[in-house]
């Protein structure tokens, strides 16, 4: 265990380092680009995204959960990865003139075109990424994404500063991968799992189909509301949706930066080691709803300071809409387990069919929606994620065998930490009124206080997240006197 808790510290650490670059590129970029220009790169990159689900046919995923390994199996994967990003590379130039004409959006061609030039790094980015999740070496994985992120971020800011508009995002992004792709070769030595080979193919292809359906399923679900307000509405009103649920889902981001690396090798090496990973599901949705849950209602009663400091004046739109988008995710929380737990103990064959009735139920919501404007879009995910959430921990519960008792057992004292944490945001909206302006310095003084709350209230319930908190500072602190001396 004392390898999986480094791993996850390491993945962290990636994991963060890259948010805070991407959080100050954020506050620059807000004010260098208009909603327009974010709603194209929100269209072309969920248009990626959906060919980046189909290439999962030779994704990572089957390395990393694969008991014994061999060298055939991944040259096998990436062989396949190969054929199939090479395949829908074309399928993207074919279809860029078709996909300008549906959304009405001509800035979407020269920006599928930029963009679609990281894609080509992919079977080699995950490759490499994949083996090394699978050894938990998350440090060197860490050092990676927090380069491609400044890459990124410094690509996107210098070509906003020269005015490319929305054409500074495709850049960014291709460059980006590119740096990843270079990156990785030089830390990955052994280029022989690049060698062709397809002896392996029906093993592969066996996992991939049902891995991809998977990926597939997820990117719509994530893609479907840009993509029916891009065609309903106009590309403002895509930009302001996905800023606010961005924000919205930062405190998920933060947290879980290290769950979503780390879950599905840790959960793997559990069960390959013979060890049943129900007591570890249930702290870690105990860890996860400890902390996500006062993030997203303080980021409820702080919306506005909040997008006023990170977005500036010009998204003040998005208020309304990342309230609305936090409330709904305190109902997220057992969908960052949802895959890696099922993949972990063999179950990859239903884990696209637990995404398709939500799927669909959210397609024909969001069409009906769409028409009523932005605000009626993101009510609808009230609709949704509760849903999804319910499922997921039905389908768990029913290989992992816990009772309904022991998961309220679990999340039990999250309820009283998120009480906690909220009083002070509450009391302070209370006072200057919910649809007033608070100023910038008081949404800081509430947010130290609500801090404050947080940490007193898992003091009051011995919640174990302060534990892990407390342990984790104890290293930190003796490797800094360590380097000190």
């Amino acid at each position: 265990m004392t390898g999986i808790r480094r791993a996850f510290v390491l993945a962290s650490l990636g994991r963060y380092m890259m948010m805070v670059v991407n959080l100050a590129a954020t506050l620059i970029m807000a004010r260098l680009l208009a909603p327009a220009d974010y709603g194209v790169a929100v269209l072309g990159g969920s248009a990626l995204a959906l060919a980046e689900a189909i290439r999962a046919l030779g994704g990572g995923a089957y390395l990393v959960q694969r008991k014994d390994l061999t060298p055939e199996q991944i040259r096998t994967n990436f062989t396949i990865s190969l054929i199939a990003t090479a395949v829908l590379v074309a399928a993207v130039l074919t279809l860029v003139r078709p996909l300008t004409e549906f959304f009405g959006r001509p800035e979407l061609k020269p920006y599928l075109q930029v963009a679609v030039l990281g894609f080509v790094a992919g079977p080699i980015t995950y490759q490499i990424s994949a083996l090394m999740s699978r050894s938990l070496d998350f440090g060197r994985i860490a050092l990676v994404t927090t380069a491609c992120a400044v890459i990124n971020a410094g690509t996107g800011i210098f070509l906003a500063l020269q005015g490319w508009g929305y054409m500074s995002l495709a850049w960014g992004t291709a460059v980006s991968a590119l740096a990843a792709m270079v990156f990785y070769l030089h830390f990955w030595r052994d280029w022989s799992i690049f060698r062709p080979r397809l002896t392996e193919w029906r093993d592969v292809i066996r996992f991939g189909v049902h891995d991809s359906a998977f990926g597939m399923l997820s990117q719509i679900a994530e893609a479907a509301p840009y993509l029916i307000v891009g065609r309903v509405l106009d590309a403002s009103s895509v930009g302001l949706l996905q800023r606010a649920l961005l924000l919205a889902l930062f405190p998920e981001r933060v947290i879980l930066a290290g769950v979503g690396a780390v879950a599905l090798p840790a959960f793997s090496r559990l069960v390959r080691e013979g060890n049943r990973p129900k007591a570890a599901y249930l702290n870690v949705l105990g860890l996860i709803t400890a902390a996500q849950w006062p993030a997203l209602v303080t980021l409820i009663l702080l919306a506005e300071p909040v997008v006023y400091v990170l977005l500036g004046s010009q998204w003040q739109g998005a208020v309304p809409l990342l309230r609305i988008f936090a409330g709904t995710l305190l109902f997220s929380f057992p969908m960052a387990l949802h895959y890696p737990t099922l993949v972990a103990i063999g179950r990859i064959r239903i884990v696209p069919i637990t995404l398709l009735a939500p799927t669909a139920a959210m397609i024909g919501i969001l069409a009906f929606a769409a028409p009523l404007g932005s605000e009626a879009v993101a009510l609808s995910a009230f609709a949704i994620v509760p849903f999804s959430g319910l499922l997921s921990l039905a389908v768990v519960r029913h290989f992992l065998k816990f009772s309904w008792l022991e998961l309220v057992a679990a999340l039990g004292r999250s309820a009283v930490i998120t009480m906690a944490c909220a009083l002070c945001p509450l009391a302070a909206v209370m006072a200057t009124g919910w649809h007033e302006k608070m100023s910038i310095p008081l949404a800081m003084v509430v947010g130290v206080l609500a801090i404050a709350g947080w940490i007193g209230g898992m003091w009051v319930v011995h919640h174990p997240l302060l534990q892990e908190i407390a342990q984790l500072w104890t290293k930190l602190r003796s490797r800094i006197v360590t380097l000190v001396r």
